[in-house]
């Protein structure tokens, strides 16, 4: 069969030996380069005219690390799957992760048939990273949705319908001053003067029988909790 090409970056000459003597135990890989740092990866790549399947970097090596490597290895060849492995599952490292589309992440603390699985996983077409990980992103993702459905206009109606009286362009600046946009910021959305802006104000105030934007603000923020 076929083996996948493999490189692997690890500035430790002990785990790169070992995760290269775990990759080269699949059939499905061969390990075609080991590394020390990303700069090394770029230079691999260019210098020997290949295009690995795979490239497996160390989170933390010296002169170019594995983010930065991932980085630009992505926008150079999208294709290349890359998985980065680390020692740690900090929320640091874990915030980073899927900002250089990296195809997996692989703790260094993983038993062997877990990095082995990992590594199928990854070939089959799956993002495979630690629970820890994975339920960060989730709790993330639900937060964002949450602000997302919160600064809505739908939403926006919703908490202010007993108020008939505001029309719609009242409530999408209002809905825009809840997403912390100035008058300046609403009037270029809106395509709008500021004072135009500002008279509308005026008129939510009225309506909302308050007297500041600083009223308004109190009555978005405790709409959310």
């Amino acid at each position: 069969m076929t083996k996948h090409t493999v490189v692997v970056a690890e500035s430790q000459t002990l785990f790169r030996d070992m995760i290269t003597n775990f990759v080269e135990d699949m059939e499905e890989f061969q390990v075609i380069g080991t590394l020390t740092n990303g700069q090394e990866v770029i230079n691999f790549i260019k210098e020997k005219e290949v295009r690995p399947y795979l490239i497996l970097l160390d989170i933390h090596m010296p002169v170019m690390n594995g983010l930065e490597c991932a980085k630009q290895l992505k926008e150079m060849h999208p294709n290349i799957k890359v998985v980065l492995l680390s020692a740690f599952d900090d929320e640091e490292s874990i915030e980073t992760v899927l900002s250089v589309s990296a195809d997996g992440y692989i703790l260094k603390s993983s038993g062997l048939a877990e990095f082995k699985d990992t590594l199928r996983f990854i070939n089959d077409g799956k993002f495979v990273a630690p629970q820890k990980l994975v339920q960060h992103f989730s709790q993330r993702l639900a937060y964002l949705l949450k602000i997302e459905r919160e600064s809505s206009l739908h939403f926006i109606k919703e908490q202010f319908n007993q108020h008939k009286d505001l029309n719609n362009r009242e409530l999408q600046i209002i809905q825009l001053m809840k997403k912390g946009w100035t008058n300046r910021m609403i009037a270029d959305q809106l395509g709008i003067s500021e004072g135009t802006v500002k008279n509308y104000l005026s008129l939510i105030y009225k309506k909302l029988k308050i007297k500041s934007r600083v009223e308004l603000l109190q009555i978005l923020s405790d709409m959310t909790g």
